[in-house]
């Protein structure tokens, strides 16, 4: 299924779940991130200190290389997500999977699945309609 189906935090966009989560608004149809970007509601007051700390990181670089300063505080946010997952007990990966979907959900809420003649899904995220 391409790039959402990488981690074990996505829900499979079947037929089934498509027409199971779908919303409407006027003629558009929609999902929200949230029901296939999947992440403990528990985790998500850690989850969005690490998205705010990123993020003033980002914004107060100095670095005139973009790709380099991601990078840079890239780091900083994985020693913070290993740091986490310790905490609670499950492994770096899922914690980094989890916090990449509520990133994805914050930032990208609403989702637009499409599928080919052939049966191919593809999706495209949106901040909004």
């Amino acid at each position: 299924m391409g790039l959402l189906m990488i981690n074990k935090f996505c829900l499979e966009p079947t037929d089934e779940n498509l027409e199971r989560l779908k919303k409407g608004k006027g003629k558009e149809v929609y999902w929200h991130t949230a029901d296939f970007y999947l992440f403990d509601p528990n985790l998500a007051d850690e989850l969005s200190i690490i998205l705010d700390a990123y993020m003033e990181k980002l914004m107060e670089s100095e670095e005139e290389d973009e790709d380099e300063a991601i990078h840079k505080i890239g780091l900083s946010t994985g020693r913070m997500i290993v740091k986490a997952a310790k905490k609670i007990g499950i492994s770096s990966q899922d914690y980094r999977d989890q916090f990449n979907n509520f990133a994805t959900v914050i930032w990208t809420p609403i989702c637009i699945w499409r599928k080919d003649e052939s049966g191919k899904i593809s999706y495209s995220l949106r901040s909004n309609l």
